[in-house]
């Protein structure tokens, strides 16, 4: 019954608005000027960065996944710290997963290994351990993205085993002893998924970004609350302190079609999984909508604007910026490699690899 009432007010929100048509292609270009580079050094051995956040004094946080270690840097790129370390003890991980920074500064990590919520708490400029709690996920399922918000709570999101008898994905409401505050915030159907079988049992399932439909659930830095399905250019937001959502963009934007050679572009980044299943390519081939998504993901800035990850028809991405009101205002074209990580204090950070498979994080700042 949730699900069918988030659903029911996703749409009667959205089609009480009208939708406006606009050419992505007449905005005009943003303006950005590339300010500083951070590299690997003596202090910072990088291996990727799969995380990437810059807090409100300016400094970065990021996440080596590859070698497993979280870095302070300073703005302009100077070694700040190692923040916590590898181990089982208290302020350590194995894996660490999603990051997220609260508007106290405070930093919180998921750790994959022990399930576990570790907070570390900026003092002098140095973040040092401050607290922790298990996830249970026999309680709420296991999450994959969240978001601290005020009183030491987050919002979760997370693949339920069942939801309303159907597979979905839930948001909720837990506190910093990992207890659930409020189920089922919202409620809203899994994403699109191909699922590969092998010997005619599920071998594994997936949803890829530039070909499914998926929902996309943020939060900005004064904790309104966002949401929108990647195959329109709605998005919906709640903002703080209102009991519902209502669409912030509403625009009417032609989703672009698929050809062969956009489909065996994608087919070619999943070749180490379908080699060796004709079946398995058969059906993902047949899975493949006529059309792709609108959009591939988007960012809220500290400003309130929306910043759109938009698909176009060299099978690559631009970004559209549109204000907090959620008028378009600029498209913007990155350089080749550079992956639009976060936007804050009038900069743009992104993350590329070099020749050598070297992540190089890229500021650029925004001309007013």
């Amino acid at each position: 019954m949730k699900l069918l009432l988030f659903i029911l007010l996703l749409l009667t929100v959205g089609c009480s608005t009208p939708s406006s048509e606009i050419n992505m292609q007449d905005l005009p270009e943003l303006q950005i000027e590339h300010s500083v580079e951070i590299s690997e050094s003596e202090e910072l051995l990088l291996g990727s960065i799969t995380n990437l956040l810059v807090d409100s004094d300016g400094d970065i946080i990021i996440v080596d996944g590859s070698q497993r270690y979280i870095y302070a840097l300073s703005s302009n790129g100077d070694f700040i710290q190692q923040v916590g370390g590898r181990g089982s003890g208290p302020g350590e991980y194995e894996f660490p997963g999603p990051v997220a920074l609260s508007d106290d500064n405070k930093l919180h990590l998921f750790d994959f290994s022990s399930r576990t919520m570790i907070t570390y708490a900026k003092e002098n400029g140095q973040w040092e351990y401050h607290s922790d709690f298990a996830a249970n996920f026999n309680e709420y399922g296991f999450f994959s993205r969240f978001f601290p918000i005020a009183n030491d709570e987050y919002f979760v999101v997370t693949n339920a085993m069942q939801v309303d008898n159907e597979d979905g994905t839930v948001v909720r409401k837990i506190d910093n002893n990992g207890n659930v505050v409020q189920d089922s915030v919202y409620t809203y159907p899994q994403n699109e998924r191909f699922t590969v079988l092998q010997n005619g049992m599920p071998r594994m399932s997936m949803t890829i970004p530039n070909i499914h439909r998926q929902g996309r659930f943020n939060v900005d830095y004064e904790g309104n609350q966002y949401f929108g399905w990647t195959d329109s250019l709605t998005i919906f937001r709640k903002n703080k302190g209102e009991s519902k959502f209502n669409p912030v963009l509403n625009l009417n934007v032609s989703n672009l079609p698929f050809t062969d050679a956009a489909r065996d572009t994608l087919l070619s980044r999943y070749e180490a999984i379908l080699s060796d299943n004709n079946q398995a390519r058969r059906d993902l081939i047949s899975s493949f909508p006529d059309t792709k998504p609108i959009y591939a993901d988007y960012k809220i800035d500290d400003q309130g604007r929306i910043w759109v990850q938009m698909f176009n028809r060299e099978e690559d991405t631009e970004w559209v910026l549109f204000s907090d009101d959620g008028d378009p205002l600029y498209k913007l074209s990155l350089p080749d490699g550079n992956n639009l990580r976060t936007v804050r204090h009038g900069s743009i950070y992104t993350v590329e690899n070099t020749e050598e498979g070297l992540p190089v994080i890229n500021i650029y700042s925004i001309e007013s």
